[in-house]
């Protein structure tokens, strides 16, 4: 061991803390530097840490030149993990390692990455085809670059563990899901000056907390390197939701949209979701959309039709509840508060006679409690947020007769509730299920519907999944249906969204059809997913004689059609289209109507080549792998004796040395393996001539190795040439949006009456955190501008044979 003056270099080992370590690059700050390494020791393999110089012992450890002789067993071992650890440049360095399976389409989205295709992604492949592995793979190749890089996850708040999850399990990544409880923890750990979401790099959080404003602040002196949004159709609406997630995004050096229902027939949400994160003059949003077809998995779908016989009241309630929703709406206006009102009371009576009662009763309440002023702004049309029930439009009178509209409305409640829990929707799932004989998921879109179902079930054990639980309910109802303690989950939309229920069940059963399209393929989703072994059934109950039979039941056969032609990037009519079919009898999806969506800058991506060679050169490096899961832990070289197969003449040794290739700033960049071997002609007896002899013909190979190394940095510049313009040009945007922001986040969201210049105040000084936002990016721009002078930065042994 030495302790000398001299600063640590790239590719020294050291000793810090009393263990091994390997150092990858020394950033010098003033009179203190900060150095970077990998560890080295079984109890840090891998590990990444950074200690501050000269505040820290650092010990520098001699390397040993000459090879190590080692059994053939160890030496199998380490040579194995010399092979793997030395990926191609242009290879994905963390799929080798990761708990997934090789399948080459969810490859191409971090491929592109790598290659600096585009800073902006859209994963819109059909629901099931695993687009949580692929944003995980593309988080898990950024760190792979980068260890220091800043993560965020912002998904439903349904998903948040669900995430967490999935990156520990499959990549080793480990994330930290932060919302109110948990800043208040951090809150309470650091002192007041320390930002709570700066010291978590990885996060998960949920697009409805970040949106708060006060949320939105604390992030403003911060950038991630890269960002993906979940189910981010949710974020297409003109919403505080979309507001946040841009202004999110544009604070991100690569944003991943991940949704299997891109387009719901609305062109200008379409565009909206493409641009989250966009900057004037960008590149357009890279989007990957497959089918099952295109992917080479057969449709193993099964959907089918169910009429439902109603019984006379019920029958009458559908056919007077119709005759007054479609005199309203011919009476009012389009995007009207009353029109809004009707679709709800129509879709209401579609899910059960009981909710629909609830909401009469309540617009009778609000029509009593109107003022004599009839000014009400029009309420835009909108899918519902959430399953309770939605009654702030109820309120919207439909008929100029205000005295005949509530008499209508009092026949309407006195037929609803005669049916009262006699609903033949209710009899047909009772019997659905019992014949069916296996687990299943119902859905409703309403939490009051959901409510009814247990008694509809009473002999079977049931779970109920819905937006109002909390997150220890929801993973305890989780828990019991797939564990096989409750056969049957009863969900709504809400709490659906993003679950992986296929290994316990393949039969999902809609309660009613409902009026967004892309909920379908959502609840689907849930069951018709890769893995899934058996062929999906899906019923959907349509009410004889009913809106659901004369229209919607046709609206889904087309759709299903599309589906199947075109999966998410077919156009799917939206609920205001919906709604004007049911009411006005008109087509919904003329035949051949459906077209791939478009009219966003957007580029259609395909790297099935790419995608099908790195499948290929994955599946032969795990192959390399080690059984054990032990660390090899090899700082000095190993060597071995080979005996010679059938056909070499002569004895020849092999040498296998990692190359080091950094920046102009000492980061190690990339560290690929140059393999030699050279004849021997006389014979080897012992350890020590095998040792003297790999050693004796290392400087021999000094020339050869430094040409081979020149080779792979020129292979290295040029494969960077692409990356480093697509993200000097992104950071680039950043920087100037910082400036014309102010590196403010939360101003779009707050209203100036509520939140003066006096809670302004209360805030950090607008020119520190600036200054702050600005200094993170003015520090990866010259990092970016070091990628433009790399170097050999040294070489070293790893391992060597002779075959004799």
């Amino acid at each position: 061991m030495v302790n000398d003056a001299r600063p640590p270099q790239t590719g020294d080992l050291v000793r810090i803390r009393d263990e091994r370590w390997r150092v990858l690059r020394r950033v010098i700050h003033h009179a203190a530097s900060v150095v970077e390494v990998v560890g080295c020791d079984a109890s840090n393999h891998n590990c990444h840490s950074r200690f501050l110089l000269p505040y820290e012992r650092v010990d520098r450890i001699q390397r040993e030149t000459r090879p190590r002789l080692v059994g053939l067993r160890r030496w199998s071992r380490v040579a194995r993990h010399a092979l793997t650890d030395s990926a191609p440049w242009s290879s994905l360095w963390s799929a080798t390692r990761a708990d997934m399976r090789v399948v080459p389409f969810q490859l191409e989205p971090a491929l592109a990455l790598i290659r600096g295709d585009g800073c902006r992604f859209l994963i819109a492949d059909a629901v099931g085809l695993g687009k949580t592995v692929q944003a995980g793979l593309m988080i898990a190749e950024t760190l792979a670059r980068r260890s220091e890089s800043r993560v965020l996850v912002v998904t439903p708040a349904a998903l948040r563990e669900q995430w967490r999850h999935e990156l520990q399990h499959r990549f080793a990544i480990d994330a930290d899901v932060l919302d109110a409880a948990a800043i208040a923890r951090l809150l309470s750990q650091f002192p007041a000056s320390v930002n709570p979401w700066s010291v978590r790099p990885i996060v998960v959080t949920s697009i409805d907390y970040v949106k708060r404003p006060e949320v939105m602040r604390s992030l403003e002196t911060l950038t991630w390197d890269i960002v993906v949004f979940d189910e981010a159709h949710n974020l297409a609406g003109p919403s505080d939701r979309s507001i946040a997630a841009n202004a999110i995004g544009q604070r991100a050096r690569v944003v991943v949209l991940l949704t299997a229902t891109p387009h719901s027939g609305d062109d200008q949400a379409f565009e909206r979701l493409c641009n989250i994160g966009r900057f004037d003059r960008e590149g357009p949003t890279l989007v990957f959309t497959r089918t099952r077809g295109d992917v080479g998995l057969a449709e193993s779908r099964r959907e089918t039709m169910l009429r439902v016989h109603l019984r006379t009241e019920e029958s009458a309630l559908h056919t007077t509840l119709m005759a007054y929703t479609r005199l309203v709406w011919s009476r009012s206006s389009d995007g009207s508060g009353a029109r809004l009102a009707m679709s709800v009371l129509v879709r209401r009576a579609c899910s059960s006679s009981a909710s629909l009662a609830r909401s009469v009763e309540r617009r009778l309440e609000l029509l009593q409690q109107r003022s004599t002023s009839n000014d009400q702004p029009g309420l835009p049309f909108l899918a519902l947020q959430d399953d309770e029930e939605p009654w702030l439009c109820l309120g919207a009178p439909g008929l100029s007769d205000g005295e005949g509209e509530r008499n209508h409305l009092l026949h309407i409640l006195d037929l609803a509730r005669r049916v009262g829990t006699n609903n033949g929707k209710f009899l047909a799932l009772r019997r659905l299920i019992d014949r069916a004989r296996e687990p299943a998921i119902v859905f409703t879109e309403y939490r009051d519907t959901l409510a009814e179902l247990p008694a509809v079930l009473p002999h079977l054990e049931t779970v109920q999944l819905h937006g109002g639980l909390t997150r220890e309910a929801r993973r305890e109802a989780l828990t019991r249906f797939t564990e096989g303690t409750a056969r049957v989950l009863l969900a709504t939309d809400a709490a659906s969204e993003g679950l992986n229920l296929h290994q316990r069940c393949r039969l999902v059963i809609n309660l009613e059809i409902p009026w967004t399209p892309v909920r379908l393929e959502q609840r689907t989703g849930r069951v018709d997913r890769m893995g899934q072994t058996r062929r999906v059934h899906v019923v959907h109950l349509l009410g004889s004689n009913t809106c659901e039979d004369s229209t919607l039941a046709r609206l889904t056969r087309r759709l299903a059609r599309a589906r199947e032609a075109m999966g998410s990037a077919a156009t799917m009519p939206n609920e205001q289209a919906v709604a004007e079919a049911v009411f006005e009898g008109q087509t919904v999806v003329p035949e051949g109507a459906v077209q791939r969506a478009g009219n966003a800058d957007t580029s259609a991506v395909s790297l099935g080549a790419e995608g099908r060679l790195e499948a290929e050169r994955l599946v032969v490096t795990r192959g390399l792998l080690p059984h054990s899961a032990q660390p090899v832990v090899a700082p000095r070289a190993v060597a071995t004796r080979l005996r010679r197969r059938h056909g070499f003449t002569n004895s020849h040794g092999i040498w296998l040395f990692r190359v080091t290739l950094s920046s102009a700033s000492g980061q190690v960049i990339w560290e690929p393996a140059i393999a030699f071997k050279a004849e021997f002609t006389d014979n080897l007896l012992t350890g020590a001539d095998i040792r003297e002899r790999l050693s004796s013909e290392q400087p021999r190979l000094v020339r050869v190795l430094t040409d081979a190394s020149q080779e792979m940095l020129r292979g290295l510049r040029q494969a960077l040439e692409r990356p480093v313009m697509q993200s000097r040009h992104r950071e680039e945007h950043l920087v100037a949006h910082l400036r014309t922001r102010h590196a403010r986040l939360a101003s779009s969201l707050v209203q100036r009456s509520l939140f003066d210049s006096r809670v302004e105040r209360l805030a950090t000084s607008r020119a520190a955190v600036l200054e702050d936002a600005l200094s993170r990016s003015r520090n990866r721009l010259q990092e970016i501008d070091n990628l433009g002078s790399l170097e050999v930065a040294g070489c070293r042994l790893a391992i060597a044979a002779v075959i004799d």
